[in-house]
């Protein structure tokens, strides 16, 4: 589905709901056609000219915004430079991913995880894993691309990954926030390289541009004629900071993570499935980091935290 936001700026939306292994895209209708993400699916691209995209921009290596690479065979290829070699090397892609603390949250990697089949709808081109990317330039912070009547400006907000960028449309007030998407379970960090602290401060750094029009990968679009955007990033933002505080009440006594994950209040990072429960736990590791750093909770054998004072 195509929505115009204005004659050149169009979103598109998935066919079916923009969760994993779909995202929304940002469609740039200009002299240089260009797309953010490729993760809206074969049939949402139906709608679009896909011979005619010049410039594939990539928000971050994760695959619901890469899976769809393949329909796009005329463009040129950027992502961002915090994350090229994720591109090319898989050993990194795997630390990217988390791979390799699977064993240490959760035991024994289940191989049918691995096996490069998990079931995925059929306009999906891609398998989940890695996949080799050639790309044709690298975005850093703050570059900005003339597509004709539109200027483009990419701000670099990690956390959710390394090289996580959001694009601004400033002339029009409409930036795509890509992963930093107001899901009311809070922000996601699970990732091998992902990093809280640098999170907050990119949902801050949003805060302060207070844009007109946020479109997300993941939900609706938001718009300040009806939306309080910067107060809606900041209980965003409370979500987690408040999963923090309570966990560390909860470790007056010592905890594991899988203690923790137990718990009610961590409602909202639980899932089903094995990929949910390790993510949930991923996260809480990074809190339980950010507070030892901080000298809140310390390590006291290879399992246990515990408050200090």
């Amino acid at each position: 589905m195509i929505i115009a936001l204005t004659s050149v700026i169009k979103l598109i939306r998935p066919e079916a709901r923009a969760v994993f292994p779909y995202s929304n895209s940002l469609y740039i209708d200009d002299e240089m056609q260009t797309l953010i993400d490729a993760g809206s699916g074969g049939r949402a691209f139906a709608e679009v000219p896909v011979d005619n995209i010049e410039l594939l921009l990539l928000s971050h290596n994760h695959f619901d915004h890469v899976n769809g690479i393949s329909f796009f065979p005329q463009a040129r290829i950027m992502a961002g430079r915090e994350e090229a070699l994720t591109y090319q090397d898989q050993e990194l892609y795997l630390k990217f991913s988390g791979f390799y603390d699977w064993e240490r949250l959760m035991g024994e990697m289940d191989r049918r995880l691995l096996s490069g089949t998990m079931p995925l709808p059929e306009d999906v081109p891609a398998q989940r894993g890695f996949q080799e990317v050639q790309l044709d330039g690298l975005i850093k912070d703050g570059d900005v691309f003339e597509l004709g009547v539109t200027s483009l400006r990419a701000i670099h907000l990690p956390g959710h990954s390394p090289g996580h960028y959001a694009f601004y449309c400033e002339k029009e007030g409409i930036l795509f926030s890509a992963d930093l998407d107001l899901a009311p379970d809070g922000p996601w960090y699970g990732g091998g390289l992902s990093d809280f602290d640098e999170l907050e401060k990119s949902i801050k750094k949003l805060i302060e541009i207070n844009p007109r029009i946020l479109v997300t990968s993941h939900r609706r679009v938001f718009d300040a004629a009806q939306d309080n955007i910067p107060a809606l990033l900041q209980t965003y933002l409370d979500v987690p900071l408040k999963k923090e505080e309570q966990s560390l009440v909860y470790l007056a006594e010592p905890r594991t993570i899988d203690d923790i994950a137990r718990q009610d209040f961590i409602e909202g990072f639980k899932g089903k499935t094995p990929f949910a429960v390790f993510f949930t736990k991923m996260m809480i590791d990074k809190h339980l980091k950010r507070l030892e750093k901080a000298g809140k909770v310390k390590k006291i054998d290879d399992t246990h935290y515990i408050r200090i004072g």
